[in-house]
């Protein structure tokens, strides 16, 4: 028999009833890990050895809230059961880059109220600091899109135009964003958000 390597680790839990702290903790960490739900006390992910050590890490924490954790490599999952997971894990990240590239489109449809780089210093920092936040939430998507899910691209692209405006830039910038999309369809995309 051989040893074969885990593809998957899933989480299951179980939290005594009271407190819903820990319960609601627990879905935003893995939530921010990028989880897929499998049932109220269950979640899983791809095997990576970052993951494993994040599971962990949440299996101690019901542990110290009186629960039952257990963080399980999986090896192999049926086909139908791998196809919904992986359809999952691709709908729950599309939905997030849509949410994004909305409120990256409502940033260049305000255009004209932005300040400009004669205008107040305090309106132009919130101007800036609405930018940098899109940027920092387009990667913490990316990190946890295992699957390279529909709508990266999109949300990527939108938000390099808004910087464009921003910075007073041609159109035809670099794309700052996703330094991860393929450069051969650069121009295509920034012609075509």
């Amino acid at each position: 028999m051989t040893l074969q390597s885990a593809r998957w680790l899933v989480l299951t839990w179980r939290l005594p009833s009271g407190s819903s702290t820990p319960r609601v903790n627990l879905w935003r960490a893995l939530r921010r890990l990028g989880a897929a739900v499998l049932t109220p006390g269950a979640a899983i992910l791809p095997f990576r050895d970052d993951l494993q050590e994040q599971l962990d890490w949440l299996a101690q924490e019901v542990e110290e809230h009186d629960g039952d954790a257990w963080v399980l490599p999986v090896v192999d999952l049926g086909d139908r059961e791998e196809a919904r997971v992986c359809e999952q894990m691709r709908a729950d990240r599309q939905a997030e880059y849509e949410q994004l590239r909305s409120e990256a489109q409502d940033f260049l449809q305000r255009a004209p109220q932005h300040p400009g780089p004669d205008d107040d210093y305090s309106r132009r920092l919130r101007t800036e600091k609405e930018l940098v936040a899109l940027q920092r939430r387009f990667r913490k998507i990316r990190a946890r899109d295992y699957l390279e899910a529909p709508g990266r691209r999109e949300a990527a692209v939108t938000i390099d135009l808004c910087l464009a405006f921003r910075q007073g830039i041609s159109s035809r910038l670099s794309l700052a964003t996703d330094d991860g999309l393929d450069r051969g369809d650069e121009d295509d995309a920034l012609h075509h958000p």
